[in-house]
């Protein structure tokens, strides 16, 4: 097996898509730095399902895709396809030629293919799997990384050896296993949990599955007996209830008036105590106010005496502060003096050193008229020489020079005439273009006005269409506002009648009930429904009304005793739960009489009798009245509590808000948690969502007629807009074009001026010029005359000595005077150094005397405001004493009338009490008469809470199996004694807390472990299973290693020999008693040299150990191709040959593609590519077959 064939498309420097065939032997690429060749030892990294970037020479996975150049688009994917031939059957199960792609597009999606057809990378990497290509493989080796294999680590030496060893497959294959093992333990682990878990209830259930059945038997008898003595009770309970009821309300009348009479007194002496009251405040005012004047008073004599301490305190330190001002006044004299002393005697020595700079100035003065003297001596004599020579030259250039001037000066006037023709040409043009830029303004104006007039229409008209267009959209937006209310409302109706429909407000078991019609058959006819579906009311009411049903509206009214039999009956056999029946035959109440009901409806806040404030079918009646007809609803709670007081508690009283007033004297009220609607507040909802749909959708029509009209006045409006825009568009065009025009003219005007200006200007200069070369001229002829009569020999003088001896004086006096200046500018600066330290020292005196200064000011002013403050003190002292004495003669008046005012209570306080002995009294016998009452009626309703929350059933139902148990003759069968009770309780009470659903959680139980235990059973072989796969594979991993190893150290050992003509190399491991844990180490030492370590090779022979151990891997493990990428670049001529003729000889049985720069490589290659980079940066491929031309 080799690689046949390479197809890039896309990638990195690839843009255009190229293919590489291959054949078996040596392949070359070469090609300059840059020009891509290195991104073909990346593409097949890359196919065979590299992962790291960095390895790739990228910094993110989208790098690999071509990203264009300034003359080539970027690619939009790169795609790289590897094609190997299988015809020697290497790879099993594959085809003859195996085809491996990849393809990555910018989005980041990415794709492996087999045959085209998509797999997976696990898939990939299987296929390379022991053949020296795979994640650890040895036979991709890029630019650079030939000596990483000797740098890594012994662990990831060992990596690459498993490769080679071809053990990389039996390791994938173990650690699946051992993954496998794990899960399999894990589920081992929690199966076991399970199966504990359920061992430790199969017990318990079964003994709670025993004990429930017994509860039931038991529970069933106690039930029938707890009913009729329930029944027997209650019974004899009405009837003292009336007689208790009569002789409270005679009771009642007697406390009313005796209360009237203490309601008197009590009110006269409330206002006594309460003018007690306020005297008892006042006195109390009055005594805080003395206690805060005393207050005042002792602090007053606490401040006088805190002045006069600060008084003698700031004399003492004003003392102190004069002294040191003293002091200071004096040391800044004494300083002063000291520095006009100083500058007295800077001044003499700056006069001094004046005077020496200026006799220097005079020396250096005379030095330099000395020293020109002396250089026009020299001067003069070398021109007198040079003169002769020179002026006949001279005269010779001045003469050329006139002959020019001349012509320059008559060329420039014949211009100047040119210019000025062309500038009177100029003038009358710019006259005829004033004339027309003047026509074309007064059009330009015109225009203007027309485009001001049409703007203004147009703008009008704007305004109105968006006025329009907002009224539109408005309409628009109530008319979706209605629209969309409209359907919340229809969807809200639909949904509450789908609730009423499948009764989703009551309890399950009348929701099963009344849905049931295939098990109830025809007697569904009967069942009518609960009482909440039976009625309606006012949404005033709707409140009251629920309170007052409770969950009696739930109860289901049904046509006779035998339907609610029949229902009750399939209730026990589906175990849905229980339900109260309102039997329409069997139903027994009583109203509120006649006058009552009179009475009651002219009593303030009475709205009226509860049954007769709801609407029914007159079938229902009965029911209706049964339940609500001793109930009154009252507009608030004080009218609730007044009318219980009035009616001496006979009938139970709902208010508007939910109160309740029991005729026991419970009140109930407040807020439910939960804000669940009723079923009857669900009826009423829907007919208040109808009446509200009904509107919606009438003004729904009438919104969308006034939105058709205001579409229709939008669009004439627009059409209007439309045509008054495209006349103002056409004035504006024409606006437009004679402003273009004015411009035009504007522009040409500016140039002519501009023009004329230019040739003014040029004229000034030509006149200028004129001007110049005739004084020059002038000047030329002069100087022509000059030379000739200028002298043609002159004698020198002795003057030159004279002058060179008073320079040799002149520089000693200079150097003495200098001398004496530095001497003086010395002491200058030392005395400048001392003024400033004087001077600074007189800052710091100066600073101190104006902050004595003002610590004085600041001390005097604090000692006047103290004395100031001592003599307010003084009269506050005097005023709080007459103040004290004035608040003391006002407390003993108070005390006085308080005394007076306490007699009078006494005498009042006695009289209430007798009062209140009466009403006493009174209020016993009627507080034991409501006792009775109250006790007797929450006696017998706490036996009907008992019975409803032991049997779930209310008076009516257990007066219904009353009947029942009569009608079968089975009363006198019970034992009703309170001894079979007792022992039923005893038995129940015994068995504990009762599960009743342990029956059928036993048979779950049971049937669950059964399961578990098969479940357990199958994992546990498969375990087995496991172990022994893992330990096979370790027992041939082991073996497989040791035997290649030894081949490979063999191996390693001879090509290091041929490759380095001697030395020594070998291979060892970190533990030798760990062969399949333990890492590898690499020691090399070539011929002369005894290294340490192997990092301590050059680079040339890191190189060469490196490629001793991958032909040693080659040797033992070929690969289907191996790629390296300039290997030899480090290698000199001699090792070179050395690598050539042993890559000759593995090249036999292994397929090499070599990246390489070195000539003598590519001798022995069989094939050549040549890799250029194009102009537009694409990489390009020219390919030759070596051997074709051998």
């Amino acid at each position: 097996m080799y690689l046949k064939k390479l197809r890039l498309s896309g990638f990195k420097s690839f843009a255009d898509p190229v293919s590489l065939e291959f054949s078996e032997g040596i392949s070359a690429i070469v090609g300059p730095n840059g020009s891509g060749k290195s991104n073909i030892t990346d593409a097949i990294k890359w196919v065979l399902g590299e992962q790291s970037i960095k390895s790739l020479r990228g910094k993110k996975m989208e790098d690999v895709i071509f990203s264009g150049t300034e003359k080539k688009q970027a690619s939009g994917y790169a795609e790289v396809v590897l094609i190997l031939d299988n015809k020697d059957g290497n790879l099993e199960n594959y085809p003859q030629e195996i085809a491996i792609s990849r393809k990555l597009f910018r989005s980041g999606e990415s794709d492996y293919a087999i045959n085209k057809k998509r797999c997976k990378l696990k898939e990939v990497h299987s296929i390379f799997m022991d053949t020296g290509l795979g994640k650890n493989g040895y036979s991709l080796i890029s630019q650079g990384s030939i000596e990483n294999i000797l740098a890594s680590s012994p662990t990831e030496l060992r990596n690459i050896f498993e490769e080679a060893v071809g053990i990389v497959s039996y390791k994938t294959k173990k650690n699946e296993a051992e993954k496998k093992l794990e899960q399999t333990q894990g589920h081992l682990d929690r199966l076991r949990d399970i199966m504990s878990e359920i061992e430790k209830q199969v017990g318990p259930l079964k003994n709670q599955s025993r004990k429930a059945q017994s509860w039931l038997a038991l529970h069933d008898e106690l039930k029938t007996v707890d009913l009729v003595i329930f029944h027997q009770k209650m019974r004899i309970a009405l009837v003292e209830l009336a007689d208790l009821r009569k002789s409270l309300e005679n009771q009642i009348s007697e406390c009313e008036q005796i209360d009237q009479n203490i309601q008197k007194k009590d009110h006269l002496y409330q206002k006594l105590t309460i003018e007690n009251r306020e005297l008892d405040v006042l006195a109390d005012t009055e005594k805080k106010n003395l206690s805060g004047i005393k207050a005042e008073f002792e602090r007053i004599q606490q401040e006088d005496v805190r002045c006069k301490s600060q008084l003698e305190a700031n004399v003492i330190t004003l003392e102190r502060l004069k002294t040191e001002q003293q002091n200071l006044v004096l040391r800044m004299a004494e300083t002063q003096k000291r520095i006009n002393g100083m500058l007295h005697e800077k001044g003499l020595l700056t006069t001094t050193l004046e005077n020496n700079q200026e006799v220097f100035k005079k020396l250096e003065a005379t030095l330099d008229v000395l020293l020109q003297q002396e250089q026009q001596e020299k001067d003069r004599i070398k021109s007198i020489q040079e003169a002769i020579v020179n002026h006949q030259s001279r005269y010779e250039q001045l003469e050329a020079k006139r002959q020019t001037l001349s012509s320059n000066i008559q060329e420039v006037k014949t211009e100047a005439s040119f210019l000025e023709r062309r500038l009177q040409e100029i003038e009358d043009n710019q006259k005829q273009l004033r004339v027309a830029l003047n026509q074309i303004k007064e059009v330009i104006g015109k225009l203007t006005e027309e485009k001001k007039q049409q703007a203004e229409q147009y703008e009008n008209l704007r305004v109105e269409h968006k006025q329009k267009l907002a009224e539109q959209k408005n309409l628009l937006d109530q008319t979706h506002l209605i629209s969309n209310n409209l359907q919340v409302n229809a969807s809200k109706v639909e949904y509450l009648k789908n609730i009423q429909k499948n009764y989703q407000d009551y309890f399950p078991a009348i929701r099963k009930l009344m849905t049931s019609e295939k098990m109830l058959g025809s007697a569904i006819h009967e069942v009518y429904g609960p009482v909440g579906e039976l009625i309606t009311t006012e949404a005033k009411y709707l409140q009251a009304i629920d309170i007052a049903l409770g969950a009696k509206s739930q109860n289901i009214v049904v046509a006779s005793v035998k339907v609610a039999r029949e229902c009750i009956d399939l209730l026990k056999k589906e175990r849905l739960g229980r339900a109260t029946f309102l039997p329409l035959n069997n139903l027994k109440y009583s109203l509120i009489d006649e006058r009552t009901t009179v009475n009651l409806k002219n009593m303030p806040g009475v709205e009226g009798i509860a049954s007769e404030l709801v609407k029914t079918q007159s079938v229902y009646q009965n029911v209706i009245d049964s339940l609500l007809g001793r109930i009154v609803v009252v507009s608030d709670f004080e009218s609730g509590k007044d009318l219980h007081r009035k009616m001496a508690a006979k009938f139970t009283i709902v208010t508007l808000e939910g109160e309740i007033f029991y005729p026991g004297g419970a009140i109930v009220g407040g807020q439910n948690k939960d804000n669940r609607q009723s079923p009857l507040s669900k009826k009423v909802e829907i007919v208040n969502l109808q009446k509200e749909i009904n509107k919606q959708e009438k003004a729904l029509i009438s919104k969308k007629k006034l939105e058709a009209e205001s579409r229709n006045a939008l669009a004439q409006n627009s059409e209007q807009l439309n045509v008054v825009e495209a006349q103002y568009n056409r004035c504006k065009q024409a606006l437009w074009e004679k402003n273009k025009i004015a411009e035009d003219l504007s522009e040409k005007y500016q140039v002519g001026q501009q023009s004329i200006v230019q040739i003014k200007q040029k004229l000034l200069v030509f006149a200028e010029q004129t001007e110049e070369l005739n004084k020059e001229l002038i000047t030329t002829v002069a100087s022509c005359n000059q030379t000739k009569e200028a002298t043609k020999n002159q004698d020198s003088d002795k003057a030159t000595e004279e002058i060179r001896q008073q320079l040799d004086d002149l520089r000693l006096k200079i150097s003495e005077n200098q001398m004496g200046m530095t001497q003086i500018k010395g002491k200058i600066a030392g005395l400048d150094q001392q003024i400033i330290l004087m001077e600074e020292q007189l800052t710091h005196q100066t600073t101190r005397q104006k902050e004595l200064e003002v610590e004085i000011t600041k001390y005097q002013q604090n000692s006047r405001e103290l004395t100031v403050a001592q003599n307010n003190l003084i009269v506050d002292h005097e005023r709080l004493s007459k103040a004290i004495e004035a608040q003391r003669e006002k407390n003993k008046k108070s005390l006085e009338l308080q005394k007076q005012n306490a007699q009078r209570l006494e005498i009042l306080q006695e009289e209430i009490k007798n009062e209140n002995h009466q009403l006493i009294t009174a209020n016993d016998k009627k507080n034991t008469l409501t006792t009775q009452l109250s006790g007797l009626e929450l006696q017998t309703s706490h036996w009907e809470e008992n019975m409803y929350k032991s049997y779930e059933m209310n008076y009516l139902m257990v007066e219904d199996a009353y009947q029942q148990l009569a009608c079968n003759h089975q009363l006198d069968e019970l034992d009703l004694s309170e001894e079979r009770q007792r022992i039923l309780k005893e038995k129940i009470a015994a068995l504990g807390n009762v599960n009743l659903n342990a029956i059928d959680e036993y048979e779950e139980i049971l049937t669950r472990h059964q399961f578990m235990k098969e479940q357990m059973d199958d994992l546990k072989a498969g375990k087995s299973e496991l172990l022994d796969i893992i330990n096979t594979l370790y027992e041939a991993m082991t073996e497989q290693f040791k035997t290649n190893f030894i081949k490979l150290q063999e191996n390693f050992t001879r090509i290091f020999g041929i490759l380095f003509e001697g030395g020594r190399a070998y291979l060892e491991f970190t533990d030798p008693a760990g062969v399949l844990e333990g890492g590898i180490e690499l020691v090399a030492q070539p011929p002369g040299k005894r290294l340490r370590h192997i990092s301590l090779l050059s680079g040339g022979e890191k190189s060469m150990v490196a490629i001793a151990l991958l032909f040693s891997f080659l040797e033992i493990n070929p690969s289907p191709f191996c790629v390296i990428d300039e290997v030899d670049a480090a290698l000199d001529d001699h090792n070179i040959y050395r690598y050539i003729n042993y890559l000759k000889k593995v090249s036999e049985h292994n397929q090499f593609i070599i990246i390489t720069h070195r000539r003598k490589t590519l001798e022995v290659c069989d094939n050549l590519y040549g890799v250029s980079m194009s102009k537009d940066g694409v990489s390009q491929l020219v390919s030759v077959r070596l051997t074709d031309y051998a």
